[in-house]
C-alpha cells in the first residue's frame, strides 16, 4: 500500500531579512513584495489540493502567507505558536556570515545548549514534533491532509525525522513540502513538491 500524504508544509514567502540573508528566528518582519508573490504562488499550488485544515505560526510572515492560501479555499486557520521557526536569540536580525553560521553551529551541534537569548535545538524539536503528531491524528480523523505554513526550521524537522537529514527537502521562501505516512510499516517520508527560482545567493539558507 503506497503511503499516504497527510501534511503539507509551505515555508512562507520572502521577507526582508531573508533577501539580506539575516537570521530571522524569532524577528517578526513583514513579506516583501517577492513575498507576497511567492505567497500567492502557493495559493495557486494548493488551489486544487484538497485539505481539511491550515495550520501558521503566530509570524506576520507565516499568517499573511496562510491567509492568501487560504482565500480561496474557505478553510479556517490556526494560529500556532508551537510552529513558530527555531528561537535563535542574539543572533536574530544578524548577518549570515561563515563567522556567525559557524558560531551558531555550536549549539546545534549540542541539542540541549540554549542559544543566549533564544531557545536551545531540543525544546525547538518538543514543541515541533507534537504539532506533526497532531497534523497525522487530523489526517487519520477527516481523511485529508493538513497543511502547516512556518519557517525553514520546521522543513529541517521534518528532514531529520522522515530521512535522518535536516537539509534532505529544504525549499527556499515560497517552497513547499509534502510529508507521507506509510500506514504499513508507520514511517514518515517527505519530498519538495514546488522549488520556486531563486539565485544561487539564496540557496545557501541553512536553519532558520
Amino acid at each position: 500500500m503506497p503511503p499516504d500524504v497527510f501534511l503539507y508544509v509551505a515555508r512562507h514567502g520572502q521577507t526582508s531579512l531573508n533577501a539580506q540573508r539575516k537570521f530571522r528566528g524569532a524577528a517578526d518582519p513583514p513579506l516583501d513584495p517577492t513575498g507576497l508573490k511567492e505567497a500567492q504562488q502557493l495559493a495557486d499550488l494548493f488551489k486544487d489540493i484538497p485539505l481539511c485544515h491550515i495550520f501558521c505560526s503566530d509570524k506576520q510572515r507565516s499568517v499573511k502567507t496562510a491567509e492568501i492560501i487560504s482565500k480561496d479555499k474557505g478553510l479556517p486557520i490556526t494560529r500556532s505558536a508551537a510552529l513558530n521557526a527555531l528561537d535563535v536569540g542574539e543572533f536574530s536580525g544578524k548577518k549570515r556570515t561563515h563567522e556567525t553560521e559557524a558560531s551558531l553551529q555550536q549549539y546545534l551541534d549540542s541539542p540541549d545548549q540554549k542559544i543566549p537569548g533564544g531557545e536551545s535545538l531540543s525544546e525547538f524539536q518538543s514543541r515541533i514534533r507534537p504539532c506533526l503528531e497532531e497534523a497525522l491524528h487530523l489526517y487519520l480523523h477527516c481523511g485529508l491532509p493538513v497543511l502547516f505554513v512556518g519557517h525553514s526550521s520546521v522543513i529541517h524537522e521534518v528532514g531529520t525525522l522522515a530521512k535522518g537529514s535536516h537539509q534532505s527537502v529544504l525549499v527556499e521562501p515560497g517552497g513547499a513540502v509534502a510529508v507521507y505516512y506509510n500506514l504499513t510499516n508507520q514511517k514518515l517520508d517527505a519530498e519538495p513538491i514546488y522549488k520556486p527560482l531563486k539565485s544561487p545567493r539564496s540557496q545557501a539558507e541553512t536553519i532558520t
